[in-house]
Order: structure tokens, then sequence, then C-alpha cells
């Protein structure tokens, strides 16, 4: 049986997440998912106000499950999103297929992420600014676009299986055949990854035409990394000598109030830059947070400051919350590069 026509819903099922995040991201305030939902036996009255959308689709899809109207409530939603990019993941839940997921753990409903995700009254304020900029600084601009550009080719999108199912998440080249990402991507569920492909050139061109996309297979048997500090790395053969090498020299120390860029595969999508409102909240020993725009499936993107410096791993996402009536957002976190190259230095790792 699907998890679609299951009772009560499987939030037990790698699916059923998926589901409940994919729900959350396209249907984020609680009068867009009610109205969804209120065709479908949902009654506002019954639904608990003011919760972030994660909770609030746990609340939905377990309503929706016990009127039997979850396959419904899908289908109206890929039938209204169609070219929203996890349509192939509805697509397979519609017709009982295998659908691959994102590696990135998630959190019981009601629960933060691992580290401290509230969103502060400074932080908040972010969201009265002013998106304009000095004339005179958009030279500094393009010069930063101009040198992520130059960084993109080192990116890839993985995609992951083992013995739980199929996953995918983001990776960026450090060396002639080796690939750094998180350790949840290459261990979902910490169960180390028996196949791992990595998508390079998955991408579009400047008119919005998809490119070829070059699929290199990884060695599973080479990858190595560690849970406490999420990175692992895994060797892949036949790298285009012209892709891009993203240095992992200590990074100088990333300020708050800095700008953080990141180039991922959010929701294992095209290649995709988050570069708005993308203020660095917090630096520690150990880890940058940040409000730049992720999804899952950014995890084990890297994290740039504005000259182009890599100064972090993208590793987790915090719970989306509505600030002051704006569109949800997320504080977001990764592990400093600084961190992740001694650990792979200690490791006897040479990048």
């Amino acid at each position: 049986m699907s998890i679609l026509d299951d009772y009560p819903f499987p939030f037990d099922k790698l699916e059923g997440q998926e589901l409940m995040r994919v729900l959350a991201n396209l249907y984020r305030t609680e009068t867009e998912a009610i109205l969804l939902t209120q065709p479908f036996g949902v009654d506002p009255l019954d639904v608990p106000s003011g919760l972030a959308p994660r909770n609030l689709w746990f609340q939905l899809l377990q309503m929706l499950a016990a009127q039997g109207n979850v396959r419904a409530t899908v289908q109206v939603v890929r039938d209204r999103t169609p070219n929203n990019p996890r349509t192939p993941f509805l697509d397979a839940l519609l017709k009982d297929k295998l659908a691959p997921v994102s590696a990135e753990p998630v959190p019981p409903p009601g629960a933060s992420a691992d580290f401290d995700d509230s969103v502060t009254e400074p932080e908040a304020l972010l969201f009265f600014d002013d998106l304009t900029m000095p004339v005179g600084r958009v030279p500094n601009l393009l010069a930063t676009l101009g040198g992520l550009l130059e960084c993109a080719s080192a990116v890839c999108l993985l995609r992951v299986e083992n013995a739980f199912g199929q996953f995918f998440g983001t990776g960026f080249r450090i060396g002639p055949k080796l690939i750094l990402t998180n350790h949840h991507v290459l261990y979902p569920k910490s169960v180390v990854a028996t196949r791992v492909q990595a998508d390079f050139g998955f991408d579009v061109d400047a008119m919005g035409a998809s490119i070829p996309v070059t699929s290199l297979a990884g060695t599973p048997s080479s990858i190595r990394g560690e849970r406490p500090d999420d990175w692992a790395v895994v060797e892949v053969g036949d790298l285009d000598a012209r892709w891009a090498t993203l240095p992992l020299a200590a990074e100088p120390v990333p300020n708050v109030g800095e700008a953080a860029y990141i180039l991922q595969h959010p929701g294992g999508q095209q290649k995709r830059l988050g570069f708005v409102r993308n203020t660095i909240s917090d630096v520690t020993e150990g880890v940058v947070r940040y409000l730049t725009d992720t999804e899952p499936g950014s995890s084990g993107a890297p994290v740039f400051d504005a000259q182009c410096r890599l100064i972090a791993l993208h590793h987790a996402g915090g719970t989306p919350v509505e600030v002051a009536g704006k569109p949800p957002v997320s504080k977001n976190e990764g592990i400093r590069i600084s961190r992740v190259l001694a650990r792979l230095q200690a490791a006897g790792i040479q990048v």
C-alpha cells in the first residue's frame, strides 16, 4: 500500500517525512494550507493556530489520512504546481513507485534543529530592510557573482542509495578525484551508501535551457567521514580537468553581518545560488549560521564569503519561522571549513 493510502499517516517512513517537507515548502502559511485542505475534510477550527509550516503539515496530514484524502490532496497539489521541482517526487508517490528523498534528517514534529534556530529580534529586522544598494557598490557585487560563477562547476548533485532507499544532496570537488559533502548524505539513516552518482553540470544556460549533464559513478569503498562534524568524502573518477576545484585553505574568520553565498541543489533541482538576505547571524569555533535560503537537498553545499572564499560546509536548516507577516524564514547552519580541514587532516586525507 502507498503512503498516500495509509492510516495513520506514516511519518516513520522516509517518503512520509519527505511529503511533509514538500508540502510545508509549497504551502507555508496557515491560510494557504487551510484553503488547500478544507475541501478534503479538514475543519479549520480543529487546526491549532500559530504553528511553523512543518508542524502545521504534521497536523494536516494526520487529519487528511483520517479522511482517506491524502492521495486526493497530493493530486491537486501536483496539478496546481506542475513546474514545482518536486513534481517527480509527487508523481512517483501517485504512481506507487519508489520516490527519492532528501538525505537531510527530519527532526520530530515540535522539535527544533540540533542548533538554536530561533530567529532573534535583530534578525527579524532584516525583513524590514531595503533591498536596494548604493550604485558605487555594484562593481563589488558583480565581482562576487563572477567569482561564484567560476566556482559553480565544482558543485554537483549527489544521488545516493543504500538499504533504506534513494537519497539526494549536494557535494563539491576538493581534489583531483575527491568530493566533499555531509556525513548524513553519504550515510543516510547512519548506513553507508552502496551506490553514489555525482551529476555535474545539472544546470541551465543563460536562456534558461537545460545543459548536458555529466553523471559519474562514485566509489562506495572510498567513503570516509565523521558524524559529529557532519563531513564525508567520496572518490569519483574521470572528473573533467576544466571543472573547478575548491581549495580548503583555513578561511578568515567569518563575521556577523557579512554575506554568505551558497551554491546548491535545493530539493534535488538544478543548481541555484542563495544570495538574497544572506546575512551571517552567528559564528562559533565550529559553525557559521546564516539566513541564506536553502532547502532539503542543499546539504553538503559550499558556503562562500563575498571574496568567494570557502567558509563553511552547509549541513542543517532550522524550522521555518514566520516573521512579521512575511514568508517564513529559517536560520541555517554550516560547519566551518577550518574545522572540516582539521578533521580531514587528522584522518590522513590529503586534499
